[in-house]
């Protein structure tokens, strides 16, 4: 048998291993170094260096870098999804929104007195707003406080009801009841019970109305715990919206026209319709007998009489005149 020179024998042993190397390698992996050529044995040859091989974990490493980019972009997205120019858009937009709606006039208040009908068929309505306290109180039919001795709200995610007195006594009843709302919009009811009346009172509470009724008085056509004394009885019928006008300082129908008066009472008011003559003052009238009559607590009276020319009040405690001036 021939023998292979040495030189060829190695070259033939180092082709075999490499291909048994690339047969087992997987798919995908960095092919193996060339080997270096055999060199004659004392020969002198230039050998040129080895190729630079990536450290082990570059490529997971960058793939981490990548990995990380991508997660700070989704993140910037979700977080800032808008570019500065439409930002700047929205801000603008809400401080126009802002200035608008600082513009809005609040709701209208006002004071109103109202006579109270304890046979009808729905409760009075009183109109609150977020923002703006009610108080209501109930007088009799001459004028005086009725005082509360209990009340009770039905829904106090919508308003607060509290009770005070006007005499600042804490051992007296109260005699004003205060709403204030705590939502913007709904309604609820308020059960008031006053003293000595065995109907309890029911109103109706609104809210979000652009007109609120911060004082509201109901008078009842009863004679209270408290009534003044009365010259003359009361009609059955109670009082009614006529007089309750000319009490807020209004005609007592659209017809009526206003008359002016002469005498030492400076805010006292008149107006004629038909056949009968009302007033608004804080005197007492004596002559002509009146037909019908309603106080207010502040001392304010109104009367509806026979239309003469003149009337004989009692004002500060002297008997004086009051004339209609034609």
């Amino acid at each position: 048998m021939r023998r292979l020179p040495r030189r060829r024998f190695l070259a033939f042993i180092g082709s075999a291993l490499l291909a048994a190397a690339d047969a087992r390698a997987p798919a995908g992996a960095a092919p193996p170094p060339e080997p270096r050529p055999p060199v004659a044995e004392g020969a002198s040859a230039t050998v040129p260096p080895p190729p630079v091989q990536p450290q082990p974990g570059a490529g997971h490493q960058a793939r981490r870098e990548r990995a990380r980019e991508q997660a700070f972009e989704r993140t910037e997205d979700t977080a800032m999804p808008m570019t500065p120019a439409q930002l700047e858009a929205l801000i603008q937009s809400l401080e126009i929104t802002e200035a608008v709606s600082s513009n809005h006039s609040p709701p209208e208040a006002v004071m109103t007195a109202e006579a109270l009908n304890l046979n009808a068929a729905r409760p009075p309505v009183v109109r609150v707003s977020q923002g703006f306290g009610a108080s209501i109180l109930f007088t009799d039919r001459t004028g005086k406080i009725w005082p509360i001795t209990a009340y009770q709200g039905f829904n106090p995610r919508l308003f607060d009801v509290s009770a005070s007195t006007t005499s600042g006594e804490k051992s007296d009843l109260p005699t004003v009841l205060v709403v204030q709302p705590v939502a913007s919009r709904g309604a609820g009811n308020l059960v008031v019970t006053l003293k000595g009346l065995e109907t309890p009172v029911v109103l109706t509470l609104a809210l979000g109305q652009r007109i609120v009724d911060v004082r509201k008085e109901y008078q009842l056509p009863l004679p209270g715990p408290n009534a003044a004394p009365e010259y003359r009885a009361a009609s059955p019928s109670g009082v009614g919206g006529d007089l309750l006008n000319v009490l807020n300082g209004l005609p007592p129908s659209a017809a009526a026209t206003r008359v002016d008066l002469g005498g030492v009472e400076p805010e006292a008011m008149a107006w004629r319709d038909g056949d009968a003559l009302y007033l608004r003052t804080v005197a007492e009238v004596y002559s002509p007998e009146y037909r019908a009559r309603a106080s207010h607590p502040s001392g304010l009276r109104a009367y509806r009489l026979p239309d003469v020319p003149v009337l004989l009040v009692s004002f500060n405690g002297a008997m004086t005149e009051l004339t209609l001036k034609e």
